[in-house]
């Protein structure tokens, strides 16, 4: 009797013509089935056909409506879907709130195609993935704006230390809004109710004295070790 292997991916390209026949060439195989969906009018994700587990490689100049808009209808429509977005550079506020969104994985345009797909297979295992050259340019900027503080968020970011101790389950569901994960994604990972997350998130903004979950995610980026990790449970 033979074994079924798991359903294909259905792939969702939001890019260039010229840059969707590139893309379409490393999607070619049983694992994957390819959507004209994208190819002309860019129809709202509502409108798309969700039978399969789904990629969506969107191409920030290409996507109909605002990314973080984009994924969050996309996330809302299927959770599991994964979403990979294309762009020329990245701002760190841009990423925050994307990543927060639902975006799973951020890639340059001029990736080599090696690492475009690495990174897409890493994408696909769950893996969130921030290209580290240019994420290094983003630290190294942040660093020169602690060193110059202005406004309400050069106060924020220039105390290493918060207000109050955090806790070990703090620090832990802190590495996670890090990373833009939202509530039920965080209360899954560590097991815990979401409504558990949500009073964690809300000690977490008071004792380290920023008022929204993407202020919290710039101050983990500036304040936590690197080397933190999660349980990838």
């Amino acid at each position: 009797m033979s074994v079924e292997g798991p359903p294909a991916i259905r792939v969702h390209i939001y890019a260039s013509p010229l840059f969707r026949t590139g893309m379409e060439q490393i999607f070619r195989g049983p694992r994957f089935v390819l959507s004209d969906s994208a190819t002309r009018d860019l129809p709202s994700p509502a409108g798309l056909d969700h039978a399969a587990p789904e990629l969506f490689i969107v191409d920030e100049k290409y996507c109909p409506i605002a990314i973080p808009v984009f994924a969050a209808e996309l996330k809302a429509r299927n959770s599991a879907a994964r979403v990979v977005l294309l762009a020329d550079r990245f701002e760190l506020g841009a990423v925050v709130s994307a990543r927060h969104a639902g975006v799973d994985g951020f890639c340059l345009t001029t990736s080599d195609r090696d690492v475009l797909v690495h990174s897409i297979e890493l994408v696909l295992l769950g893996e969130i993935v921030v290209p580290s050259e240019h994420l290094l340019t983003l630290m190294e900027d942040r660093v020169r704006d602690i060193e110059h503080p202005q406004g309400v968020l050069g106060e924020m970011l220039d105390g290493p230390a918060p207000k109050k101790s955090l806790s070990a389950r703090e620090i832990e569901v802190l590495a996670w809004l890090k990373e833009g994960a939202p509530n039920k994604t965080i209360a899954r990972k560590l097991n815990l109710a979401e409504t558990t997350v949500k009073v964690h998130v809300k000690a977490i903004l008071r004792k380290i004295g920023v008022v929204n979950r993407a202020q919290a995610a710039i101050w983990a980026a500036c304040h936590m070790p690197a080397e933190t990790v999660h349980d990838k449970r």
